[in-house]
């Protein structure tokens, strides 16, 4: 397959490709009830495979709610924007948005909007959506653009998450990619993840010795799912970057 490959963007093909890459993907389900799940922000196939083994371990789960967080591809800006419509469309039909979740995230914090910048680009919310809509049954969703990743941000987002998640089967869905690093920091990269460590992941992938689009999702993901005492965490898959494509992160949060 091409490196550059990349989805379907009708409907049938688009379900036949995704449900080849969920058959072949190996099985990393159990008993413990996933929070949160990070996989790859990128339009092309090849990190189809990674988001695969993630989604395919909550195949069948029942979460009323997703929340996705993904990073602006349209230039930075200093707020979080929480999708303003009330439907998400996509090849496999139209997910309904949760006007209520929405303005309950706007409600927990200042920084937390109602807006489209930084939405609808073709990674993504775009690309996960189709999978968590042929792995999960009914389910709205809270589409979310992270316009900066600075540190403050991401705490406020996580915290505000973690609020509105209490007593309700929610799942986030952080998308990012791996733009630069070396063998040792990817190394370290995992370690951090594994050990749940904040302010040790917000010096390294906010350091000159890696990069990492949708860095502030990752840490969002982690600091809910942390609300909800999600303290086992599976790395399904990481990568650095080859050649022009990036690498690619999977794993599972999960209490």
């Amino acid at each position: 397959m091409p490196a550059k490959a990349v989805y379907a963007t009708q409907g049938p093909p688009l379900r036949q490709q995704i449900q080849r890459m969920l058959d072949a993907a190996p099985d990393h389900s159990d008993d413990g009830w996933v929070h949160a799940v990070i996989v790859p922000d990128s339009n092309r196939v090849k990190g189809g495979s990674v988001s695969a083994e993630v989604f395919k371990a909550i195949k069948g789960r029942e979460y009323r709610h997703v929340i996705v967080v993904a990073p602006t591809h349209d230039g930075e800006f200093e707020r979080i924007n929480v999708c303003s419509l009330d439907t998400y469309r996509t090849p496999l039909g139209d997910v309904k948005v949760s006007g209520r979740l929405r303005d309950e995230l706007c409600d927990e914090d200042d920084d937390i909007y109602v807006g489209d910048e930084g939405h609808f680009h073709t990674h993504g919310i775009d690309v996960q959506l189709p999978f968590l809509q042929t792995v999960l049954g009914e389910f709205d969703v809270v589409p979310i653009v992270m316009g900066a990743e600075s540190p403050d941000l991401c705490r406020e987002l996580g915290h505000a998450i973690g609020e509105i998640m209490y007593n309700q089967p929610t799942l986030i869905v952080a998308c990012a990619n791996i733009t630069r690093a070396e063998d040792a920091e990817l190394v370290r990269l995992r370690e951090l993840i594994e050990e749940r460590h904040i302010s040790g992941l917000m010096q390294l992938m906010f350091s000159d010795r890696m990069e990492v689009e949708g860095a502030g999702a990752i840490l969002v993901a982690l600091l809910a799912a942390e609300h909800r005492r999600a303290q086992r965490i599976q790395i399904t898959a990481l990568s650095g970057p080859e050649g022009e494509a990036p690498g690619y992160i999977g794993a599972l949060l999960s209490a």
